[in-house]
């Protein structure tokens, strides 16, 4: 046995020839990528490699035949951690030791190392003193917390930016609002139901969370729609309907511009497809049109049906929900309206 290790293996009495010569000692030692420290049974180092004798934790440039307590815990403050130390706990208890050991250096900078510790003994089972091995924390923790404020940084800056873009959406769902008071609050609540559609389809978060930005930005194309046809009182005419059929196209060319916005887009741009193929701008049919423009589609009717319009009184909420119902597998896709039933069901609707 030397240094904790059992080399008596093999040629047992060529391993004996070379434990006479101190040389193996001193390879042994300096071959460690880590600082190493050998001490005897007092506590008194006998030996180091260049690694530990370099490293900032040490007070003496010479720390041979000086005791632990007096190369690491000069000042008053360490003198409180030295019943600590691993290396002294070795020695008192036996056990091997792994820990971290925080000290102040001589720049008074803190030093925070992995310390392992483990008995020495000689060939005949004595103990005859104990080793520790330092790997120096302090780079790796001094990068990981710079790390962590750059992960900071960049979390609160990302969530600036949703709130901007969050502000930006509902800006322009004002912007249409702003038009028509009779559809205020329209974008808000088609951007709530389908939201809550998707997490009842059982959609995950991010799907759940683009419809409620689609749902919010669905009529912004209506900025381009004339104002005396939106708010017209009366029944529109073919031609008046073509122009309000646009909306979807206006709106896709007006946010293009905005990063981040393609899938929301084509959700904006076929929120009027039917399920049947009947719907515009493009005649898209079934699971050809985007999921959540077919959430947006019963989303959009349930909450025009239920509000007063300029051209006509808001349907009871009992007719709406039976006109989604009616209308499953022609207007509306049936997956998205049983959706929309379990969510009537939750009496989530206000």
């Amino acid at each position: 046995m030397i240094w904790g290790v059992n080399l008596l293996s093999g040629d047992e009495n060529r391993i004996r020839e070379f434990m006479k010569f101190d040389g193996l000692r001193n390879l042994i030692i300096k071959a460690s990528p880590c600082g190493v420290l050998v001490v005897d049974t007092n506590g008194v180092i006998v030996g180091c490699n260049d690694i530990l004798s370099k490293h900032r934790l040490i007070r003496h440039q010479n720390i041979i035949n000086r005791h632990v307590k007096h190369v690491f815990y000069q000042d008053l403050e360490s003198e409180d951690s030295y019943s600590l130390d691993p290396i002294m706990e070795t020695l008192h208890s036996g056990r091997d030791v792994v820990t971290e050991l925080t000290l102040r250096s001589n720049s008074t900078e803190l030093v925070i190392c992995r310390v392992w510790t483990t008995i020495l003994k000689d060939t005949t089972g004595k103990i005859i003193g104990a080793c520790g091995v330092f790997h120096d924390l302090t780079p790796y923790r001094k990068k990981k917390k710079q790390l962590e404020e750059i992960n900071r940084v960049l979390m609160e800056t990302g969530n600036q930016l949703i709130q901007q873009h969050m502000e930006t959406m509902r800006a322009f769902a004002n912007a249409i609002a702003a038009r028509d008071n009779c559809t205020r609050w329209h974008s808000e609540k088609v951007a709530e139901y389908a939201q809550q559609i998707c997490i009842n389809m059982g959609t995950d978060n991010e799907t759940a969370n683009v419809a409620y930005l689609a749902g919010l930005l669905h009529d912004v194309g209506k900025i381009g729609v004339p104002e005396e046809i939106l708010t017209k009182p009366g029944k529109l005419t073919e031609q008046e309907y073509e122009v309000i059929k646009t909306h979807p196209i206006i709106g896709v060319n007006i946010l293009e511009s905005m990063k981040n916005m393609k899938e929301i887009l084509q959700v904006i741009k076929h929120h009027h497809e039917r399920y049947d193929g009947g719907g515009y701008p493009s005649k898209l049919k079934g699971n050809k049109i985007p999921l959540l423009s077919r959430v947006l589609a019963v989303a959009d009717s349930f909450d025009a049906m239920t509000s007063d319009r300029s051209y006509r009184k808001a349907f009871p909420l009992e007719k709406a929900i039976e006109e989604i119902k009616s209308n499953s597998g022609t207007q509306f896709d049936p997956r998205v309206v049983n959706s929309f039933m379990h969510m009537v069901q939750e009496q989530y609707l206000q």
